[in-house]
C-alpha cells in the first residue's frame, strides 16, 4: 500500500505543495501544486502611503490583526489540500528566516556528546538564552582520518547547528493540526535542496546526461529571503550527501520590486510586472535593468561574502551554483551571479537519473525538454507533464522537503522533546539507549545466573557420580555409573525378597534412636528433665530402655510420648525406684530410676 508524503513550502508569496507516493522499493513524484496568497504581502512600496480607514481597500479594524501572513498561508494551503485526492498520511513543513544557522567545530565527533554540548556553544555565540529555543544539528564535514593509537573522542568535527523559537514551532504545529495535518518533520528551508541530490552520486541517467559534480550550491531566491545550501558528497555512504554550509539572507524579490517601484514611481503591482517582463538581461529596458542591477548590489555583496567564508573554511569554491525560487526566474540573473562569484550559475534542473522522478513518467508523449546550453549543444532533461515543468523552478524546495520525509537526506528537525512526532515512536527512540542498556544488563544478569547454576549442577552431578561409583563398588564389587540400571537391579532383588518372605528393614536402629530423642520431653514443668539413659536395646520386635529422670511424672510423660510414635506400640513401664545421684557440685539429689519395654512394629 502506497504512502502519500506531502512537502509543504509556506512561502511569503505563494504556497507550494509537492506530493510523493512511497511504496515498496518505489518512490515517485506525483504532482507539484502552487497557489499565490490571497493578497501579496507588503504590496505597498516604501513611497506609497497606506490606505486610510474607510477608504476602498483599507483593512477593517476587526480583520487587521487577524489577516496575518500565517493566516493567509494556511488559507491557501487549505485550498491546495482540497484539490488533493487526500491530505496525505505524512507531511513535512519547514521554517525559513526564523531559523538561526551556525557552523560549529567541536573537539569530539560523537553525535550524542555533540547534541549535549551544542546548546552551550550556541548560547556563547549568540549571546542569548536558549531556554525557549529548539536546537538541532547536522554533520557538515567528514570525519578526519583517525591517527594510529587515537580514539574517536580525540577527533574534531564540524557541525551545522540551528535553533528555532519554541513558541513559533508550537504555533505552526497547532495551525497545521487545525487542517488535519501532523507533520513528521519541522525542517529548515535552507537545507531542502540537499535531498534533490541524494541518489545522484556520479552516475549517468539513461539519456546520457551526467549528474552534477559535487560540491555545489543550491541558492533558493525567494520573495523575502535567500537560502544558500552547500551540498557535498558523503565520504563513506555511497549516494548520500552532506550539507557542508548553509546560510539565510534576508533579501529577496520583494526588495527588488520596491526599489523598482521607487525608481519608476509606479505602484508595487506594476513594478512586479515590469520586473518579470524585462529582468536584467542586456535586451531589457535600460532604465528597468539599471534599477534592478542597483537593487541587486546588496544581495550580490552578501553572496560574495558567503563564498569567501565558504572558501576559507573548505579551501575551494563549489563546482557550480544552482538557482531556484521565484526570483531565480529573473532574466539575466544567472549570468550576473556567475560574473559576480566566478562560478558557473544556472537554473536548478530536475536531477539527472533520479528514480523518484523518472518512475512517474508514465506518458512520454507528455514530457517536455528543458535545459540550458553548453559547449556540446543543448542539455535536455525529460520530466513528466507540463504542470511539473512549469512548477519545478519554484516547487523544487517543496519536493526537497517531501524527499526529506521519505529518505535519509540531511535535514534538521525541530520536533523534539515534548513536540516529537509521537506516532513515529520518536519518544521511544529518545529513550532507546537507556532501554537498550537496561535490556543488555538484564540479559547479562540472566546469562551469569544461568552459567553459575550450570556450574553448581555440574559439581553436584560429579559428586553423585563419584558416590554412585563408591556405593556400587562396595555393593557389587565393581564400579557402575548407570544409575537407572543399578536402581532397576535393586528393585528386582527387593521384589524377589518379598516373594520369598524376606524383606529389607524400612527403618534402622539409628532411625528409632532419632525418633526417641525427638519425642522425649525436654523439660519437666518449669524444671529441667534430668533424663539420663543408662541402657538402650533396639531389636527388630522389641526396644528396651533403662534410664533415670527427675520425677515419676516425667516417666509417665515420656511413656505417653513414645506411644505416639508410628513404630512403637504397647509401651510398658517397669518399677519406678528412687535412687540417689551425685550432681556436678558433688551434692546428692534424688532421681527416679525406671525401665520401659516397647513393642516395635516397623519391619
Amino acid at each position: 500500500m502506497a504512502t502519500t508524503i506531502l512537502g509543504i513550502d509556506l512561502g511569503s508569496y505563494s504556497v507550494k505543495l509537492a506530493r510523493l507516493e512511497l511504496s515498496f522499493r518505489t518512490l515517485h513524484l506525483v504532482s507539484i501544486e502552487e497557489q499565490r496568497l490571497p493578497e501579496a504581502p507588503s504590496r505597498l512600496s516604501e513611497g506609497e502611503p497606506p490606505a486610510e480607514p474607510g477608504e476602498e481597500g483599507a483593512p477593517s479594524a476587526s480583520s487587521a490583526g487577524e489577516d496575518t501572513l500565517l493566516h493567509k498561508q494556511l488559507r491557501t494551503l487549505e485550498q491546495l489540500l482540497q484539490n488533493q485526492r487526500g491530505k496525505g498520511e505524512t507531511s513535512v513543513f519547514a521554517l525559513g528566516g526564523e531559523v538561526t544557522l551556525r557552523l560549529l567545530e567541536m573537539p569530539f565527533a560523537d553525535a550524542k556528546k555533540v547534541a549535549q554540548a551544542l546548546p552551550f556553544e550556541l548560547s556563547g555565540q549568540l549571546m542569548t538564552d536558549l531556554d525557549d529555543q529548539i536546537v538541532d544539528q547536522s554533520l557538515a564535514r567528514p570525519m578526519p582520518a583517525r591517527p594510529a593509537g587515537s580514539s574517536e573522542e580525540d577527533l574534531a568535527s564540524l557541525w551545522l547547528a540551528a535553533c528555532a523559537p519554541r513558541p513559533l514551532v508550537q504555533e505552526r504545529l497547532a495551525a497545521l493540526g487545525a487542517l488535519g495535518l501532523d507533520p513528521r518533520l519541522c525542517a529548515a528551508t535552507a537545507l531542502a535542496g540537499a535531498a534533490l541530490f541524494m541518489e545522484g552520486g556520479r552516475r549517468r541517467d539513461p539519456a546520457g546526461a551526467a549528474a552534477p559534480e559535487l560540491p555545489l550550491w543550491v541558492v533558493d531566491l525567494g520573495h523575502r529571503t535567500t537560502h544558500i545550501c552547500a551540498v557535498a558528497p558523503h565520504p563513506s555512504r555511497s549516494g548520500q550527501v552532506l550539507v557542508s554550509f548553509a546560510r539565510t539572507i534576508a533579501r529577496g524579490g520583494e526588495q527588488l520590486t520596491r526599489a523598482l517601484a521607487r525608481a519608476l514611481s509606479v505602484d508595487f503591482a506594476r513594478a512586479e510586472e515590469l520586473k518579470h517582463m524585462h529582468g536584467i538581461a542586456g535586451d531589457g529596458e535600460p532604465l528597468i535593468t539599471a534599477a534592478l542591477r542597483e537593487a541587486l548590489r546588496p544581495l550580490m555583496r552578501d553572496l560574495r561574502q558567503t563564498l569567501a567564508a565558504y572558501v576559507a573554511r573548505y579551501g575551494e569554491p563549489p563546482r557550480s551554483v544552482h538557482l531556484t525560487g521565484g526570483t531565480a526566474q529573473l532574466a539575466g540573473l544567472a549570468e550576473l551571479i556567475s560574473e559576480e562569484l566566478g562560478v558557473e550559475a544556472h537554473e536548478l534542473l530536475p536531477p539527472a537519473g533520479a528514480a523518484w522522478l523518472h518512475a512517474s513518467q508514465r506518458d512520454l508523449r507528455a514530457g517536455l525538454s528543458v535545459g540550458g546550453t553548453d559547449e556540446g549543444g543543448v542539455r535536455n532533461h525529460l520530466i513528466p507533464g507540463a504542470m511539473l515543468v512549469r512548477r519545478w523552478p519554484t516547487g523544487a524546495t517543496a519536493v526537497g522537503l517531501a524527499l526529506a520525509g521519505a529518505t535519509a537526506a540531511p535535514q534538521l528537525n525541530f520536533r523534539k522533546g515534548e513536540l516529537s512526532y509521537r506516532t513515529d515512536y520518536a519518544f521511544v527512540r529518545e529513550k532507546a539507549p537507556y532501554l537498550a542498556a537496561f535490556a543488555a544488563a538484564l540479559l547479562s544478569c540472566i546469562v551469569i545466573w544461568a552459567w553459575a547454576s550450570l556450574k553448581v549442577l555440574e559439581k553436584e552431578s560429579e559428586r553423585l557420580r563419584l558416590q554412585l561409583i563408591s556405593e556400587t563398588t562396595a555393593l557389587f564389587g565393581e564400579p557402575r555409573t548407570n544409575g537407572q540400571k543399578v536402581s532397576a537391579e535393586l528393585m528386582s532383588v527387593l521384589a524377589g525378597d518379598k516373594a520369598g518372605g524376606q524383606s529389607i528393614p524400612t527403618v534402622s536402629a539409628l532411625d528409632l534412636l532419632e525418633d526417641i530423642s525427638r519425642a522425649a520431653p525436654k523439660t519437666q514443668g518449669s524444671a529441667p528433665a534430668h533424663l539420663d539413659v543408662v541402657e538402650l536395646s533396639i531389636s527388630r520386635k522389641k526396644t528396651e530402655l533403662k534410664a533415670t529422670a527427675g520425677s515419676a511424672q516425667y516417666v509417665d510423660d515420656l511413656a505417653a510420648a513414645l506411644a505416639k510414635l508410628p513404630c512403637f506400640k504397647n509401651v510398658q513401664k517397669g518399677k519406678v525406684l528412687t535412687v540417689r545421684n551425685i550432681g556436678p557440685d558433688n551434692k546428692p539429689f534424688d532421681v527416679k530410676q525406671f525401665s520401659l519395654e516397647i513393642t516395635t512394629t516397623c519391619p
